[in-house]
């Protein structure tokens, strides 16, 4: 076999690394990054310092985007371009040296041996790094809560280093901006019909604590519950909407148990009734609206899609009988 044959014979390993102000890190992480993947893609959020001229010097292709859009932009922007590598696995990393790049074959490897469209590296899954307890806290808060809200169970949603199939990535298209793009991930898992594995990785946090890690968790769960709201809105309104009917009926008893034994009205009970009702009927009706839109639109995207593949099977085999 020859040298050409050989090398067209190995799978293309893409990475993506999405930066913003990481210019203390990402030109070692690129360095160390290019020796175990064919080509290094660095998303250049809109730093202000120099970001993407040390990642180009490092040998990485630079996007760069105007301004700080957000993770969930930058990875969209860096999937495309990994596309058009026409990759067998595209493996994501964090920018600030927290990954250790070599532990890209093994977070690939499942990709590669056909068992998974999509690898999450999990901290927690066999904890070999020492991680603060606050942080291990916070993140297993977050991961409960995904886990309940995705329907997908995680030992570590919030993990950044992640390994994705070309069939994944043709089926992902984030729309959170910021931080909680892991945790959409999550839902994607489960409605596109993907497949998915975690593998143990280490960690090391050379930058202390970056970011705020209070802010953290208040972007992912306003994440979580956008999605929430999106996907399921009759279990998002309608559940507080019970609820708050359910406590202005109480209130509205107890106002009437009142007057029926002391023949006083009591006022502010029936306003606080009447405000609970009121709400809770708000939003039961919202939830229905929503879901009803929901299911429509739902309903409208699978004809189209029904359309679009008759249409183009048509034109093929009208193609093959001229």
């Amino acid at each position: 076999m020859s040298a050409n044959e050989l090398s067209s014979s190995q799978p293309t390993v893409i990475a993506v690394i999405p930066a913003f102000n990481e210019a203390r890190f990402i030109g070692s992480v690129v360095l160390s990054t290019r020796r175990v993947v064919d080509t290094v893609i660095v998303v250049d959020d809109g730093s202000s310092d120099q970001t993407a001229d040390l990642a180009e010097a490092a040998g990485a292709k630079v996007v760069r985007m105007a301004e700080n859009q957000g993770k969930g932009a930058a990875l969209n922007a860096g999937f495309k371009r990994a596309l058009g590598f026409a990759p067998d696995v595209v493996v994501i990393l964090d920018a600030d040296a927290q990954h250790n790049p070599e532990e890209i074959p093994t977070v690939v490897a499942p990709v590669l041996a056909g068992r998974a469209d999509v690898v999450i590296g999990s901290r927690f899954l066999d904890t070999k790094s020492a991680i603060p307890w606050w942080r291990q806290m916070g993140q297993h808060a977050l991961t409960r809560m995904t886990n309940v809200a995705s329907g997908v169970k995680l030992t570590d949603s919030q993990s950044g280093f992640r390994a994705f199939s070309r069939e994944a990535l043709n089926r992902l298209a984030f729309k959170t901006g910021g931080l909680g793009v892991e945790s959409e991930m999550q839902f994607h898992l489960q409605e596109g019909g993907l497949s998915w594995v975690e593998v143990p990785i280490g960690v090391t946090y050379r930058d202390g604590n970056k970011r705020n890690p209070v802010r953290h968790g208040l972007q992912v769960i306003d994440s979580v519950l956008g999605i929430i709201s999106q996907r399921h809105p009759l279990l998002f309104f309608g559940l507080p909407g019970i609820l708050g009917l359910s406590a202005g009926v109480g209130f509205a008893m107890w106002v009437a148990e009142r007057l029926s034994t002391t023949h006083l009205l009591s006022v502010g009970g029936a306003l606080v009734s009447l405000v609970f009702l009121f709400a809770g009927l708000l939003l039961c009706v919202t939830g229905v609206i929503l879901h009803s839109v929901d299911t429509m639109t739902g309903r409208l995207r699978e004809d189209v899609r029904a359309t679009l593949e008759r249409t183009a099977g048509l034109g093929a085999r009208g193609q093959e009988n001229p």
